[in-house]
């Protein structure tokens, strides 16, 4: 129990913030954190599927080997293609379409070759794109995980659910300083969880790319002769 005096009047009042709860929620994230992680190479890696930051054409990719497919950086309109092939604001729709466009301005004897430094050039753009955004999730999960621990600290300097915190008598200002520190507490709070609930919707971003490469892929396929 706290005891602060009031030179001017007498002022007693409980303390009605939630701080135990709100420490009990923060000490959940802290915890369970490296246990919701599905990477046990990584356990500070947030989302729930492994943390693999390169797409393997094998897995969206039956065409022929991209080993020699490397002329598509060279090829402008391969390289502008590819990019406007990965952007996500592109329907695949419209993906589509100008992927028959492109095949269809190639030689049949080019045909198959070009569409293959097609793709080359779409996974590569991709699994740059990906790294971007994995690392990004690393870094917000992490410095999350670091404000967690601040706030956390900060709670358990708040006086507990029903603990008064003023008993006659005291300064108006210390009163006010006390209450400030519980509403700046369950602010802060409230702001880190409404950054947590992002973390989720973060974790799909590289999925829905792999999605998309795949869409891409089978696309570019449906144009080829072998």
């Amino acid at each position: 129990m706290r005891f602060l005096h009031m030179t001017s009047r007498t002022r007693t009042t409980t303390h009605r913030g939630p701080a135990f709860g709100l420490i009990a929620a923060l000490a959940v994230v802290l915890v369970s954190a490296p246990a919701l992680a599905a990477d046990k190479d990584n356990p500070d890696w947030p989302c729930v599927w492994r943390k693999v930051f390169e797409l393997d054409a094998g897995t969206i990719w039956d065409g022929p080997p991209l080993d020699k497919a490397t002329e598509w950086q060279n090829d402008d309109t391969a390289r502008k293609l590819s990019e406007y092939l990965v952007s996500r604001r592109i329907t695949l729709e419209e993906a589509e379409a100008a992927i028959k466009k492109y095949a269809d301005a190639q030689t049949p004897e080019s045909r198959d070759q070009k569409l293959t430094e097609l793709f080359a050039g779409v996974l590569s753009r991709t699994n740059g794109e990906r790294k971007t955004v994995m690392a990004g999730i690393e870094r917000f999960h992490k410095r999350q995980l670091d404000r967690a621990k601040e706030i956390e600290k900060a709670g358990i300097t708040l006086p507990k659910e029903g603990d008064p915190i003023i008993s006659a008598p005291a300064p108006t200002s210390e009163f006010d300083k006390a209450e400030g520190l519980a509403e700046k507490y369950k602010w802060d709070v409230r702001v880190f969880q409404e950054r947590q609930q992002n973390i989720p919707l973060a974790c799909e971003i590289p999925q829905l790319m792999d999605e998309r490469a795949g869409a891409v892929a089978r696309s570019i396929r449906g144009f080829m002769k072998g």
